[in-house]
């Protein structure tokens, strides 16, 4: 067994070079291709990543603009000083529904039971017609808050991302504890995990061959 005292660091090295196969949510082609770029070092990073390989991020078009965030490739500026508060943590990307929610309530004043409707909208086969009953709240809104007429077409654009799929933060967080026990088990009990995943088949994205032929490499690292 590998020493327990490296685990975080070694395990959170091994997710930074996408050697994710057989590993709970981190383990897709997706997934792969930007771990090497996001380097997650802690949980909070880890949730994030759950979070962003999904409908909404990607349709929003917020991964390139995340990635460029976090490389230091782009500075981190905001839609509106206003949502700094609760964007600053997610490099100034909303990654989780209740930021979208947030936007709405910071930019048109949204109440919350107004701000629920938008959570609604989020993957529901309504979300057309939630955020077209909308619209002209959040105009009225954003206009009385002086948003120019640029700034509230795009903070409508943002809002119309919830029509796709976007984790809560509690569920990112409850996902990414999982894919971290998936690492910490796979890393210091390979055989036990392996034999974990055989006898789950079939699962996930990889044919038992090619778990097999990771853990004989693990077993080599």
């Amino acid at each position: 067994m590998k020493n327990l005292s490296t685990a975080p660091l070694a395990l959170y090295a091994t997710i930074g070079q996408a050697d994710t196969a057989g590993l709970f949510q981190i383990e897709s082609r997706a997934q792969m291709s930007a771990l090497p770029r996001t380097k997650p070092k802690c949980f909070a990073d880890l949730s994030m990543q759950v979070a962003i390989i999904r409908p909404g991020p990607v349709t929003g078009k917020f991964v390139n603009l995340y990635i460029a965030h976090r490389l230091g490739r782009e500075p981190i500026t905001y839609l509106h000083s206003s949502f700094k508060p609760f964007l600053e943590r997610t490099l100034g990307v909303p990654l989780f529904q209740e930021q979208v929610m947030k936007i709405g309530m910071v930019a048109a004043n949204l109440s919350g039971g107004e701000a629920e409707e938008l959570r609604k909208a989020m993957g529901g086969k309504r979300s057309e017609s939630i955020i077209a009953g909308l619209k002209a709240r959040l105009h009225e809104g954003m206009a009385a808050n002086g948003f120019d007429a640029s700034t509230q077409e795009e903070v409508m654009r943002v809002l119309s991302t919830v029509k796709e799929f976007m984790f809560p933060e509690s569920h990112a967080h409850s996902f990414a504890s999982i894919a971290y026990s998936s690492a910490y088990t796979r890393y210091h009990y390979a055989a036990a995990y392996t034999c974990a995943l055989f006898n789950n088949q079939p699962m996930g994205f990889y044919s038992p061959a090619t778990i097999a032929n990771d853990a004989k490499r693990q077993t080599l690292i």
